[in-house]
C-alpha cells in the first residue's frame, strides 16, 4: 500500500468548511459526534434542500452521513483516515424533517487499516441505512 502524500490531516487546525461537518459551511450539514463507549454517536435532521424524490432524503446525503459518523470512530482514537472503501445498503426511506439517528463502531483495526460500520436510523428504531467502511490511517493525531 502507498504512503499517504496528501496534506495533513490534523483535526486541530479544524475544517470550518467540511460539508459535513464544518460549521461555518453555508451549505453543510454542520454534523456534531460524541464518543459513548465504543461507539460514535450523532443525529441529523434533513431539511427539504436534502431531498431527492419529494419527501425522501437523497441517498447520496445518507452515504455522508455514514462516511463521517464512521470516520469519526477512528477520529476520537486520535487516528486521522481517509475511506478507501466503504458499502451502503439502504434499507427503508428517510423522510425529510424526521430526525435521524446515527452511530458507528469499529469493528477491525490493524496498524494502517480500521474498518468500522455505521447506521442510520429513525427515532423509532427503523435502520434506514447501514454501512461498512474501510479506512486508511494517514497519520495519528
Amino acid at each position: 500500500m502507498m504512503a499517504w502524500k496528501g496534506r495533513t490531516l490534523s483535526r486541530g487546525e479544524g475544517y470550518p468548511l467540511c460539508f459535513a461537518c464544518g460549521q461555518e459551511n453555508p451549505i453543510g450539514l454542520k454534523l456534531r459526534f460524541r464518543r459513548e463507549g465504543d461507539e460514535v454517536r450523532g443525529e441529523f435532521t434533513p431539511g427539504e434542500y436534502h431531498q431527492g424524490w419529494p419527501g425522501i432524503v437523497h441517498g447520496g446525503i445518507i452515504n455522508v452521513l455514514l462516511d463521517e459518523v464512521m470516520a469519526y470512530a477512528p477520529h476520537f482514537l486520535g487516528l486521522n483516515c481517509v475511506t478507501a472503501k466503504m458499502e451502503v445498503r439502504l434499507m427503508h426511506p428517510a423522510p425529510v424533517g424526521k430526525r435521524l439517528l446515527i452511530s458507528s463502531t469499529i469493528s477491525r483495526r490493524t496498524r494502517k487499516l480500521i474498518e468500522a460500520t455505521g447506521r442510520i436510523a429513525l427515532e423509532d428504531g427503523t435502520t434506514v441505512a447501514e454501512g461498512k467502511a474501510t479506512m486508511y490511517v494517514v497519520e495519528e493525531a
